[in-house]
C-alpha cells in the first residue's frame, strides 16, 4: 500500500525531495536495520563496504536515498538464495566542494535476461510471469527506485547475468557538510578478529583505515 501510495505522489508530481544536512552513517545503520534480518534469516552476508575517503555528513535526501537503499536490497535479498549482498559506496569530489556518491547494492542471486533487464524499472512488472509466482511482490519497488533517484538528479542502472547475480547502481550528486571523520578513541589495545568472507574482510579494512587504525589482514 505504501508503495501504490508514493507512486501515485511521484506520478502526479506531488514527491518533494529535500537538501538537509544528514549523517551517512545513521542511513546505513537504518538500512541494516530495516533489512538485515531478512537477509540473516535467508543465511545471506550482508556487507556494508564505504570508501575511506567518503565524507559521513552530508547534504542531501536521507529519506528517499534511505527509501531507494531498502528498496534495493530487498530485493537482491528476495532473489538471493546464498551468498552476499554487497552495499559499495564510493565518492568522487567536485570542484563546487559537493560530492559524486556511487551507490552499488550487488547480490549472488538468480540474475536476469537481456530481456527481464529491459522492462525491469517498469511500473507493476518483474521479470516475468514465473518471478511474480514465486517470489510475489508488486513490481513497484524499482519502478519508484528510479523515479526517486531521477528526482535526486541521478540515474540508475543494473548489469545482470543469468545465474551470476545482479549489480545495480546509481550515483547521486550531494553537498558535503563536513569532511572529518569519526574520532578514534586511545588507548586501543590489539585485536585479533576471523573473519571468513573475502568482501567483509575487505569492508572491515577500509572501516579500519577511516578510523586511522593500523591493520592487517
Amino acid at each position: 500500500l505504501n508503495d501504490i501510495l508514493d507512486f501515485s505522489k511521484i506520478e502526479a508530481g506531488k514527491m518533494d525531495v529535500e537538501a538537509v544536512p544528514f549523517d551517512l552513517d545513521q542511513v546505513l545503520d537504518t538500512v541494516a536495520t530495516m533489512v538485515g534480518h531478512r537477509a540473516a534469516e535467508k543465511g545471506l552476508a550482508l556487507i556494508l563496504d564505504v570508501a575511506p575517503d567518503v565524507p559521513r555528513r552530508l547534504i542531501g535526501d536521507s529519506l528517499r536515498l534511505s527509501q531507494v537503499l531498502i528498496n534495493l536490497v530487498n530485493n537482491a535479498v528476495k532473489f538471493t538464495d546464498k551468498g552476499y549482498i554487497q552495499i559499495l559506496l564510493a565518492g568522487d569530489a567536485k570542484s563546487d566542494g559537493g560530492i559524486d556518491l556511487s551507490v552499488h547494492v550487488r547480490d549472488t542471486g538468480i540474475g536476469m535476461t537481456q530481456e527481464q533487464k529491459a522492462k525491469l524499472f517498469q511500473a507493476f512488472v518483474q521479470a516475468d510471469g514465473s518471478t511474480t509466482r514465486k517470489y510475489g511482490g508488486t513490481g513497484l519497488g524499482l519502478a519508484i527506485s528510479r523515479r526517486l533517484v531521477e528526482l535526486m538528479g541521478g540515474a540508475i542502472d543494473v548489469t545482470s547475468d543469468v545465474g551470476a547475480g545482479s549489480d545495480f547502481h546509481f550515483t547521486l550528486g550531494l553537498g558535503v557538510l563536513s569532511n572529518e571523520l569519526p574520532a578514534v578513541h586511545a588507548g586501543l589495545t590489539p585485536l585479533l578478529i576471523l573473519v571468513e568472507h573475502p568482501l567483509e574482510r575487505r569492508a572491515i579494512a577500509r572501516l579500519a583505515e577511516t578510523l586511522g587504525l593500523r591493520f592487517e589482514t
